[in-house]
């Protein structure tokens, strides 16, 4: 692996590749020599290439933002893109609020309407924990190969533009009156049909979208008149969590009173195969698939993903325009994207292969990993997941470690005996408890000892403790500042509660042990009715409902853009706990059949000779976990999903090289990401903003907001303001 140690640069590649080198040439400028730009040293170095096109892609996404520290304040992150550099070293400027900004020198208030755009060369910024970029140098000498004798996104778009042209708009089979919702807005429902398959829609396979239009704001019945969709109103699109969540207008009512206030229609579809969008067109087309092979349902499956969500948000929009005669490109409809968390994955899609669809695009904590492998996301994940447990075991409840073993060891040797998985033949008998709907309906979702440890997903809500005594001190001087000029009135102050997430997770711990402890014999233990039920309660996955989510978790990051990222997922999240040093997510393993069999833990991983357990968080695990968790929602499609995780031949999910040409005049692109976001590792955010061209990255302030901030009473507002007017 060639790299450039200490300057914050590397191209990496697979040690077997021995192939012809190609040698770049890399040049550190010095701001304050004041040396000809010729005259520098050049540092020259040898890397291996499978092919030149390999080489023009990795030229494509080499770079990412140099970030200073994050401050307590809201901090702009102002990516830069390589060119050939003929620019000058521009100085810091300094801004308001403390903002750190490197001026782009092609760039001014004065000439917005240029063609140019925002360049960001490089990012002069040096400090105590930056590290100075160092921009690419050109030239032609023996095998040097300039980089723009041929187009960096020439070897993508040659298989992927065939993917993105003659998407039909949809059929608008359906739309309602207008009613008045609970918080007082009115909502229409529209429905859509949309082609299974954009690419071969002759095949006349559809799926059902459902959608909801916000309008306006009354509480008087003349608001519920059948007044038509408005063509002058600008459009809103807001794209949810997941994958395989639903999208319904009432979730967030404070961001549907922000859009309407300034102007905006806002428009919620469920994407294909979530919520009241359903995963197949009638029960014709149900019983066809769920007879299919299952390779063939693996193939059905993978068509959920953020490539056809986009291409069905395309053709409403298409559809749209036509329904409102909007027929020219001065008057067609140009959504504004709001994604939250993986609805920037799709943010991101559409931006890179229909950014001219788009008028802008805010992202809150949900900038996809660009250029990451599964693997390498959850490395980050799970380093976010272990400080959640540290804070529950050690700051908040270092009782229940020992509860969670007694939990545990009852759960997977004395529990009752269940037979198998219903519908998975060949699978054991294994021990747990058997769950029920609210009516009492049979579900196939069970209480075992692993589906109880995978109750670590809603510790993302939960703020991380500092361990760091200044930088506590510094935080809780700036949360008790009134942020003026971005916050407006709000004033916030730190905490000194047991975080909810923690709270309830104790109860049922609670709940548990005091029904374990109820008889004279533990083997004689039984956990309750009300127990059961609050479990449920507490369980957030929700697979039952929302099937996609577990089938597609780990394929959204599979993707034809890059090399590395079109490698199967291969289980990512199981493999990165299993390797963990401290040997607490040991439980996954299906050799981990009784307490016995765990004895033999490393030290790392026990406390006075006892095996310790931490709780997974939003990650995804196969059978028997899944079987466990989804029920008879998942139990069809479980071989499929293991098909999927051995699947490589993903398409393109991104397009960097597009991405990277975008500029503020084309799109407007700004994100919000959250210091410790347990689900979207910030320092990822950092580097995929520095691959979008124009992005502005807002750093929150506050160690207490994190991943679903936008959706929060009181917080919403201020996320909107910082993604719709900067900082």
């Amino acid at each position: 692996m060639a790299t450039l140690d200490g300057e914050g640069l590397g191209l990496h590649k697979p040690q077997d590749m021995m192939m012809s080198p190609w040698a770049v040439s890399v040049q550190r400028y010095n701001n304050e020599s004041g040396e000809d730009d010729d005259d520098l040293p050049l540092t020259t170095f040898d890397i291996d290439y499978q092919n030149l096109s390999l080489l023009l892609q990795e030229a494509a996404t080499l770079y990412h933002p140099q970030c200073a520290k994050p401050k307590l304040y809201p901090t702009i992150v102002q990516p830069y893109t390589p060119v050939p550099v003929t620019t000058p070293v521009v100085p810091v400027l300094p801004s308001v609020a403390g903002v750190v900004m490197t001026k782009d020198p092609s760039y001014s208030e004065g000439n917005r309407s240029g063609n140019m755009g925002p360049t960001h060369t490089t990012d002069y910024r040096v400090g105590e924990y930056d590290t100075p970029a160092v921009p690419l140098r050109r030239r032609m000498e023996h095998n040097i190969l300039p980089l723009s004798a041929v187009s960096m996104a020439g070897h993508q778009k040659s298989t992927t533009e065939a993917l993105w042209t003659g998407i039909t708009p949809a059929v608008l089979v359906g739309i309602e009156p207008r009613l008045l919702g609970k918080d007082g807005f009115t909502v229409r429902t529209l429905s859509f049909e949309v082609p299974l398959d954009h690419d071969t829609c002759s095949q006349k396979e559809l799926l059902k979208l459902h959608a909801e239009l916000v309008d306006s704001y009354s509480t008087t019945p003349d608001a519920l008149s059948s007044s038509p969709i408005s063509p002058q109103k600008p459009f809103i699109l807001y794209l949810c969590g997941g994958p395989g969540d639903g999208n319904p207008s009432d979730r967030v009512p404070e961001l549907n009173k922000f859009c309407i206030e300034r102007g905006y229609q806002v428009l919620y579809v469920h994407y294909r195969g979530t919520g009241q969008s359903p995963l197949f067109f009638d029960s014709t087309a149900e019983a066809k698939v769920l007879n299919m092979s299952d390779q063939d349902k693996a193939n059905y499956l993978a068509k959920f993903r953020q490539d056809n969500i986009v291409r069905d948000l395309e053709a409403i929009r298409l559809c749209l325009n036509k329904e409102l005669s909007l027929a020219t490109k001065e008057k067609e409809i140009k959504w504004t994207l709001i994604g939250q968390s993986f609805g920037g994955w799709v943010a991101t899609t559409y931006l890179s292969f229909l950014p001219s669809s788009l008028e802008a695009v805010y992202i809150s904590a949900g900038m996809p990993p660009l250029g990451k492998t599964a693997r390498e996301v959850y490395e980050k994940t799970y380093a976010h997941i272990v400080k959640r447990n540290e804070d529950y075991f050690h700051e908040y409840f270092p009782e229940d470690q020992e509860h969670v073993r007694t939990i545990v060891g009852h759960l997977r040797d004395e529990a009752p005996l269940q037979k198998g998985v219903a519908g998975m033949d060949g699978q054991p008998p294994f021990r747990g408890y058997e769950l029920y709907g609210d009516k009492g309906e049979r579900r196939g979702c069970y209480l075992t000892y692993q589906t109880f440890m995978t109750l670590g997903r809603t510790f993302g809500s939960a703020p991380v403790v500092s361990r760091d005594e200044e930088e506590e001190e510094e935080e809780k001087q700036s949360l008790s500042l009134s942020l003026a000029s971005s916050v407006g009135a709000l004033t916030i102050k730190p905490s000194s509660k047991i975080p909810p997430a923690y709270q309830r997770l104790h109860n049922l711990i609670t709940h548990l042990i005091t029904d374990l402890n109820s008889s004279s014999s533990r083997s004689q233990g039984r956990i309750s009715p009300a127990t059961l039920s609050l479990y449920t309660s507490l369980e957030s996955f929700a697979l039952h409902r929302r099937p996609l989510y577990a089938l597609l978790h780990e394929a959204i990051y599979c993707s034809a853009t890059c090399p590395q990222t079109s490698q199967p997922s291969n289980w990512a999240a199981t493999q990165v706990a299993l390797s963990h040093p401290s040997g607490a997510f040991d439980w996954l393993s299906s050799s981990s059949c009784s307490l016995a069999s765990t004895s033999q833990s490393t030290s790392q991983s026990t406390t006075a000779g006892k095996k310790v357990y931490y709780f997974t968080g939003e990650t995804v695990h196969p059978t028997p976990t899944l079987s466990h968790l989804g029920g008879s929602a998942l139990t069809p499609f479980l071989r499929a999903a293991e098909l999927l995780a051995k699947k490589s031949d993903w398409t393109a999910l991104y397009d960097l090289a597009s991405l990277k040409e975008n500029t503020r005049e084309r799109v407007r692109v700004r994100a919000v990401a959250y210091k410790e976001d347990m689900y979207v590792d910030l320092e990822l955010s950092k580097q995929a903003a520095g691959k979008i061209g124009g992005c502005e990255l807002v750093v929150c302030p506050f160690r207490e907001w994190g991943h679903g901030s936008l959706k929060e009473v009181g917080k919403t507002g201020v996320v909107l303001g910082w993604l719709f007017d900067g900082v």
